[in-house]
């Protein structure tokens, strides 16, 4: 094997790929990144069994072949390389990066041992616009859980629906629903639940000014397709919970506030609340909201007041401040809608400017404590 390329696009590389590259684990050749020469083209590839990345580059390739090299200690030495054409060389067991002043020499690992990499039939892609997927994937993740015993609830669900696709995210504590129309998508795939690292990642990754993603759906996998870049991710075994029993389907109580007054007043006074708890009162009557906190730990209050529309009877309800404002900054618009029905049951949150058929969160509130 034997290719070369500019160091700044192989760093640009590197960096993707070592998204996956795990910082410990009890599999040491995971620790590591294949590389492939192909004619004129390079493939660098990295996995932790869960995620795959592959990134397909341009090169200068002499020699055919392939090699695997441990992932950081490459990109230590690539990152501190002046700008400059690097040349790569196997020789024997080792592989040498040659630059006009100097070689690095480093071990290389057989390919053989490198995890076999999922296969991409790009006969069954489906284009999805990427700016919708986006837009749902950055209003949804943040509510997945972290509970190992509930596994399904660790992923985003992602349905399609005649001419409507849907992601749901829960932890138990919080829902996010978001529905957009589903284009090219429909009847492509059954229910899926995808980890949240993958969909993050493919965020992230998106090149600048792409219209489409191409998504392929196979049994245990899903694959996102961004041109150069190809993700790859395992899916997560449901069932999901049936998340529309959750969500009320009729409430008597309705504010309508300010979005950016109300998120910046929750974390004005959620530095005075509980430490463990975060709890902040919201207090509704009339046309004022009153957020407070106590904190006997340090002797604590804080209260702020805050004009709102409101109808309804009078309600006091405690809710986590932290869930308040990731769902606040996942809300778009001046307005934001609460609905609610009583101190004990879920509240739904949406723009108020937004259809709730598009785009609502579920929040649970938490036993208020004086």
């Amino acid at each position: 094997m034997k290719f070369s390329l500019p160091k700044s696009r192989l760093t640009h590389v590197l960096q993707a790929v070592l998204n996956v590259v795990p910082a410990k684990s009890t599999l040491p050749i995971l620790s590591n990144i294949l590389f492939e020469a192909l004619d004129a083209k390079l493939k660098i590839s990295a996995t932790d069994l869960d995620v795959t990345i592959t990134v397909s580059v341009d090169a200068e390739v002499s020699k055919k072949g392939s090699g695997v090299l441990p992932g950081r200690m490459l990109f230590d030495i690539i990152k501190e390389l002046p700008e400059t054409e690097i040349t790569f060389e196997s020789t024997a067991n080792r592989i040498e990066l040659k630059v006009p002043n100097g070689s690095y020499k480093i071990g290389a690992v057989s390919p053989d041992e490198f995890p076999e990499l999922p296969a991409v039939n790009m006969k069954k892609q489906v284009n999805v616009e990427a700016e919708t997927l986006a837009m749902m994937i950055r209003r949804t993740t943040f509510a997945c859980s972290h509970d190992e015993t509930r596994p399904a609830l660790n992923g985003v669900l992602w349905q399609t629906r005649s001419d409507r696709m849907i992601m749901v995210a829960t932890d138990g504590h919080r829902l996010a629903r978001v529905a957009a129309e589903s284009g090219n998508l429909k009847g492509a795939s059954d229910d899926v639940i995808i980890p949240p690292k993958a969909l993050d990642l493919m965020v992230k990754f998106l090149p600048v000014g792409i219209s489409t993603i191409g998504v392929i759906f196979e049994e245990n996998r899903i694959i996102f397709n961004l041109g150069e870049l190809v993700l790859s991710s395992r899916l997560i075994e449901g069932p999901y919970p049936n998340y529309s029993a959750v969500i009320p389907a009729s409430t008597d109580k309705r504010m309508e506030i300010s979005k950016e007054e109300l998120h910046s007043a929750v974390r004005r006074v959620a530095i005075l609340s509980n430490s463990l708890t975060h709890q902040v009162k919201f207090s509704i009557k009339g046309e004022v909201l009153t957020l407070s906190t106590t904190n006997a730990d340090v002797g604590g209050e804080a209260r702020e007041n805050l004009p709102c529309q409101y109808k309804g009877e009078p309600i006091e309800i405690g809710y986590n401040a932290g869930y308040v404002t990731d769902i606040l900054g996942k809300i778009d618009g001046d307005e934001v809608v609460f609905e609610l029905s009583s101190a004990v049951s879920a509240g739904i949150i949406y723009a108020a400017d937004v259809a709730k058929e598009d785009f609502i969160c579920l929040l649970m509130p938490l036993r208020l404590t004086e």
